[in-house]
């Protein structure tokens, strides 16, 4: 009786110490998957922030070029202004020299 007692002890045991042996596996596992998942979500996310931030700049790209192709209109523009100001003011002079050279000085003082 002894022995069989001593035989289901160990038998026990033996169960006991595959039970903890499959516990320890599978909670190997369990910490592996985790660890693969935790990895590839990061990978992903990672990943999905590098396209909104290349998406970003390239929109802010985008509009500095549409700034710069408006400031330059705008200075073209300014330029095209400044010349016949200029041209006007060179008409004005020359008729103005014109009309002294024209007329005496007394004239003009009458």
């Amino acid at each position: 009786m002894r022995s069989e007692l001593i035989n289901e002890i160990f038998s026990v045991e033996t169960e006991a110490e595959q039970i903890v042996h499959d516990a320890q596996v599978k909670g190997r596992e369990l910490v592996s998957r985790a660890q693969r998942e935790g990895t590839k979500a990061l990978h992903e996310a990672t990943e999905k922030a590098y396209e909104q931030r290349d998406a970003t700049i390239a929109k802010a790209q985008e509009k500095s070029e549409a700034r710069i192709i408006e400031a330059e209109k705008n200075l073209w523009e300014t330029e095209a202004q400044k010349v016949d100001l200029d041209a006007c003011a060179d008409s004005i002079a020359k008729k103005l020299v014109d009309l002294l050279c024209s007329t005496k000085i007394g004239e003009l003082a009458e």
